[in-house]
Formats: structure tokens, C-alpha cells, sequence
């Protein structure tokens, strides 16, 4: 199945996007807050690539009718121990 994701900056660390999957298509407000950042630790993030690597890898666990409209990067760090260290190896940085 093909998958598309396609972001766009709202305002600082404000993010929004589609996710194109199948016959269905979502959409997402992203926040990306400093906490988050500074637990992510890269020297510098690109937030469109960073949202959308977000995605791809909840995309890689659940459909996209599963990831939340609202979504807080920042509360899957509480719930997954791999998302961040997933998230560094894929933009790069581990």
C-alpha cells in the first residue's frame, strides 16, 4: 500500500499534515514542544523531516486512522522507549 505524508509549517514548531494511505486520508496538528526537542538532543532539527519522520514511524505500527488528529510527540516519549532513539537513527543522528 502507498503511503504519502506531506507536511507544512503553521507557525514555530507548529506543524501541519496529511497522511495519504490507501483510500484514506488524515490529517494532523503537530506541536513540537521545547521539552521535546531538548530530549531529542540533535544540534539541529529540520521540523518538516522531523514531523514527518514522526509520523512514518507511527505509520509503521498503526494505519493512519489510529494516529491521533492532535498529536504530542512528547507524550510517545513516555509511551514507547524506542520512539526517540528511532527518531535520532532516522534523521541521522545516531
Amino acid at each position: 500500500m502507498s503511503t504519502e505524508v506531506r507536511v507544512r509549517p503553521m507557525a514555530d514548531h507548529e506543524y501541519a499534515a496529511e497522511v495519504h494511505e490507501g483510500t484514506e486520508t488524515t490529517t494532523h496538528h503537530v506541536v513540537l514542544s521545547r521539552n521535546f526537542l531538548d530530549d531529542l538532543a540533535l544540534l539541529e532539527v529540520d521540523g518538516t523531516a522531523l514531523v514527518e519522520e514522526i509520523l512514518r514511524y507511527l505509520l509503521d505500527r498503526e494505519p493512519n486512522t489510529a494516529i491521533p488528529h492532535e498529536l504530542d510527540p512528547a507524550a510517545l516519549t513516555d509511551q514507547d522507549a524506542e520512539f526517540l532513539p528511532e527518531l535520532r537513527r532516522r534523521l541521522g543522528a545516531e
